[in-house]
Formats: structure tokens, C-alpha cells, sequence
């Protein structure tokens, strides 16, 4: 028969003492490093929460992440609209009405500082951050408008904006520089002028109104209908200062006027006819004045107003540019051929260009920070800037080198020292002034519409520079109180991981402690009693 050894069960006291071991192990591993445990099967019951603190953290850094690169966009963008703003202010003071400046220096400068203004505005649309070109809605990866020489002297055969002006201008002007109204002479008898618009068309003055105060000795009439005509009829002589004012709209929708005035003269000044008593005789000397005046205002006012309205057809609010068509002299505007024409934004053009990029910087909140540059305040930077560049302002000593000019002064010299060269030399020194006086005209046109396309009255309008940098103003808030809260919810998250995945040091060493006592006590016991069997007391 065979007899045990011991009667101790000591397997089960080894396993005990395996299991001591394995927790004495366990927690030298979390004294070392801090952590309940080095695998996520160690953490037990605090898993569930270990976990979804952790992914909250990594949503966080996510939304910090795009933060950081929203800001670095928003950083850039607010520089940008804080320029776009100074230059708008430096276009509103640069030029003004009847500021010719010493020598005409202003009518000589005005060009080339509009065209440097332009080339900044295009350059900074076309600016790129990272690679990301930001003036074009969510069209990032190409610029959005084309280089200030492409947009105003084309390229490869298609046109740019000097190009499309001319077309408009003579569209505008007509071939007699009448603006495509027409002056039939008196026919005689009825003591009438009659004055009417060429067709129905975009083009040249469009007849508006008409008035006088010479009442009965000047009749005036306007048919109604389209095309416009009105007609003037003198039936006796008006008082001298008497007159008849025609109102005019211009090609860019704005108005202006032609004041004729009665005067017993032989020979009339600006805007003045002589009075006769032959109806006939005044009629025709009316109509000659208003010939005058129209041509005058032709290559003055008229031409402003067409830079302008080409400008606005050239820089489409949609991209896509009109040209004149038809004729000639034209009879509509169409949308230009891209093969013919240059299309000045390759961007995107949204309804909501703030919502054309958008960016998420927490759970509820996004910044939209989305910029076009066919919005109007960036537009019309684009469109004034552009329009004073391509556009001249002689001075007289531009005007007196004419060759149509300089003819007369000439055939004035080539007479005998007498009355008729002198009549000649007059009429040559007021083609000079006519000329010198119609470039001042031009300038002044020129200037006023710059004056009310930079005007501070737009700042409330949609798109308005101002407008556009209170919303990245808005954009810039959100970014940054979602990083505050961000910052506070991760110091939250991260005290509560702490209190989840790891272990007190000094807990953890008096449990070491009491475990090693424990420990050593199993192995003696554990010792002693695996020596007991029945053999040794027998």
C-alpha cells in the first residue's frame, strides 16, 4: 500500500501563492507606469468608460484640428478684407469732382494709380493659402480671377475689357457721336425741331424728359411709346434766358441733362442758341446748339457712363461676359463666346457664398467663411479700378496736339496775317477749349461714379466689404469659443481618464507592501506544513 507523503494540500497552497505572485506583478506594473493596466482586457468594469472618454478626446483633437487651419484662413482673410477696406478708402479720396489738381497732375496720374490699385486687388483675390486659392467659393484649387493684363488686354486671341469698352463706346457714341439719337434738319415752315431715339436698344441716351419756361413762345412735346422722340417748336421770340432742358439717361441708368438758353448774341456761347424772329432761323440755331451740347456731353459724360456699363457688362456678377451685338451700330448685348472673349472669375457663384465653405468646429456649431470674389463689394473694386486704368483725360496740352486740332492751327497760320486768320485762330483756340473742356467733363464723370461705387452708403448691402468681414468677424467668434470650450470640456475629460485608468502611487505601494508580507508568510507556512506526512510519526 502506498502512503502519501503529506497529508497538506499543498497544490492548493501553491495556487494561492500563484495568484499573490500575479498581483504582486501586476501592481509593480502599475507602480511603474502609473496605469491600472497595460492592456484595455486589464481595465475590467472601467472599459466602457475608459473608452468613450478617449473617443470623445480624439472628436476634440479632430475639431481642433480643423480649427487650427480655419484660423490660419480667417488670420489671412481678415488681413486681406482690412486692405481690400483701404483700398476702397484710398479710391473714395483720390479722385473727386472738379479736382484737376496743379497742372491737371490728378487728370495725368489718375490711370496709373487706378491701374496699380486694380493689379493689388487682383493679386490679393488670387493670393493662395497652403495651396488654397480663398476668393472662390468652393473652388479652391485654381485662382479665381485672371491676371490684371489677361483681364484688360486679353489673351490667345480673345478679348479683354479695352476691347469690350470699344465695342460698347461706339455702340454707345454711334458713328455721328450723337448717342445714337437723330437730328433731322428743320424742315421749313414749321419752326420745329425734332429729336429721337434710333431704335429699342441698350445704347446712347435714351430720351427722359423735357421742359421749358418759354411758354408760348416754345412749345415742347414728347410722344409716348418706345423709341422715344420729342420735338421743340417756337412760334414767337422767347425772352433772353429763357430755356428748354432735355433729360437724358445714360448708358449705366443714370441721368443728366442738356440746358439750352435763349440769348440775343450773334454769336451764342455753351449751351446757348441766338434768338431770331424768323421761327425757322431759331429752330435751326436750336438745333445746332443741341447738336453741340449732345457731341459735347458724347466724349464726356456719355463716354463715363459706358466706361462704366462696360464695366459692368465685362465683370459679370455670374462670370460670364456681355458684349455688344447686331448692327453696326449695335442692337443688343449678348453673353460672349469664351472663345472669342475672357472670362474674368473661374470661381463659384453661390447664392450663399459664406455657405460655400464651411467648416464643422463642434458638435452644433459651423463656421462659414465661404468668399466670391463677384460679390459687390469686391466687384465693384474690380469694376471702378479697371474702368479709371483704360481710360485717358487729355490735358491741353494733349488736346492742342490733336491732329484735327493742330489742323486748324495750322491752316490758321498758313493765311495772310488779316481778320480771316484771326477768326481762324479763334476758331482753333475754341476747338482747344472744347477739347480741354470735354476731357474735364470726362474726368468729372469719371470721378462721380467712382464716388458713389466707393460710397460708405453701400457698407449695410449684401457683399459689401464690410459686410463680408462682419461675417468672418462672426466666423472668427465661433472658431475661437468652440477652442475655449474645447480646451475646458479636454481638462475635464482628462482629470476624469486619469481617475479611470490610473492608480494612486502611494496606494499602490502599501499594497505592495501588505501583499509582500502576505506573501512571505504563505511561503513558510507553505514551507513547514509540506514537510508533515504520516511516515514521520511512525
Amino acid at each position: 500500500m502506498i502512503v502519501n507523503k503529506t497529508m497538506f494540500p499543498v497544490q492548493t497552497g501553491f495556487s494561492v501563492i500563484s495568484q499573490m505572485q500575479q498581483q504582486l506583478s501586476d501592481m509593480q506594473m502599475q507602480l511603474g507606469t502609473g496605469q491600472k493596466a497595460s492592456t484595455l482586457a486589464g481595465m475590467g468594469r472601467d472599459l466602457p468608460m475608459s473608452l468613450s472618454v478617449r473617443s470623445r478626446l480624439d472628436k476634440i483633437e479632430g475639431y481642433k484640428g480643423n480649427i487650427d487651419i480655419i484660423d490660419l484662413r480667417l488670420s489671412f482673410l481678415d488681413k486681406s478684407m482690412t486692405r481690400f477696406d483701404g483700398i476702397e478708402s484710398e479710391a473714395r479720396t483720390a479722385v473727386t469732382t472738379g479736382d484737376y489738381g496743379t497742372n491737371d497732375i490728378n487728370m495725368a496720374t489718375l490711370p496709373g494709380l487706378s491701374l496699380a490699385r486694380l493689379d493689388e486687388v487682383v493679386t490679393m483675390l488670387n493670393q493662395d493659402v497652403a495651396g488654397r486659392y480663398l476668393f472662390g467659393g468652393n473652388v479652391t484649387d485654381k485662382p479665381p480671377v485672371q491676371t490684371t493684363d489677361v483681364l484688360l488686354n486679353g489673351e490667345g486671341g480673345r478679348l479683354g475689357y479695352r476691347q469690350i469698352l470699344s465695342e460698347r463706346l461706339a455702340a454707345d457714341q454711334g458713328t455721328d457721336k450723337m448717342g445714337r439719337l437723330s437730328l433731322p434738319a428743320v424742315v421749313a415752315g414749321s419752326g420745329a425741331v425734332h429729336l429721337a431715339e434710333d431704335g429699342t436698344h441698350p445704347f446712347g441716351y435714351k430720351l427722359s424728359t423735357i421742359s421749358t419756361n418759354g411758354a408760348p413762345a416754345i412749345a415742347v412735346t414728347q410722344a409716348a411709346g418706345t423709341p422715344k422722340d420729342l420735338s421743340v417748336t417756337f412760334s414767337a421770340e422767347p425772352t433772353p434766358g429763357q430755356h428748354v432742358i432735355i433729360g437724358l439717361t445714360l448708358p449705366d441708368g443714370s441721368e443728366t441733362q442738356v440746358t439750352l438758353t435763349a440769348t440775343t448774341d450773334a454769336i451764342p456761347g455753351d449751351g446757348a442758341f441766338t434768338i431770331d424772329a424768323d421761327p425757322d432761323v431759331m429752330a435751326a440755331n436750336f438745333r445746332t446748339a443741341l447738336e453741340t451740347s449732345l457731341k459735347q456731353k458724347s466724349g464726356g459724360e456719355l463716354q463715363a457712363a459706358s466706361t462704366f456699363a462696360a464695366a459692368n457688362d465685362f465683370f459679370d456678377d455670374n462670370g460670364v461676359p456681355k458684349r455688344p451685338a447686331g448692327g453696326p451700330p449695335a442692337t443688343s448685348l449678348v453673353d460672349a463666346d469664351p472663345n472669342d472673349v475672357v472670362f474674368w472669375y473661374a470661381g463659384q457663384t453661390s447664392a450663399d457664398p459664406r455657405a460655400s465653405v464651411a467648416a464643422k468646429v463642434d458638435d452644433a456649431t459651423t463656421a462659414k467663411y465661404g468668399i466670391q470674389a463677384t460679390e459687390s463689394g469686391l466687384l465693384k473694386l474690380v469694376r471702378t479700378q479697371a474702368a479709371l486704368a483704360v481710360t485717358q483725360y487729355p490735358v491741353e496740352a494733349d488736346v492742342r496736339a490733336k491732329p484735327s486740332i493742330e489742323q486748324i492751327r495750322l491752316d490758321a497760320m498758313a493765311l495772310p496775317d488779316d481778320a480771316t486768320r484771326v477768326a481762324k485762330l479763334e476758331e482753333y483756340e475754341a476747338a482747344v477749349s472744347a477739347g480741354y473742356r470735354q476731357s474735364r467733363e470726362l474726368f468729372d464723370g469719371m470721378a462721380s461714379r467712382q464716388q458713389k461705387a466707393m460710397s460708405e452708403g453701400h457698407n449695410s448691402e449684401a457683399g459689401s466689404i464690410e459686410r463680408i468681414t462682419m461675417d468672418l468677424s462672426v466666423a472668427t467668434m465661433a472658431s475661437h469659443s468652440a477652442t475655449e470650450r474645447h480646451t475646458n470640456y479636454k481638462n475635464q475629460l482628462e482629470n476624469l481618464l486619469t481617475n479611470v485608468e490610473t492608480v494612486s502611487q502611494n496606494d499602490t505601494a502599501m499594497a505592495i507592501l501588505a501583499l509582500q508580507t502576505r506573501l512571505q508568510a504563505s511561503y513558510q507556512v507553505t514551507a513547514a506544513v509540506s514537510k508533515l506526512s504520516l511516515s514521520n510519526y511512525m
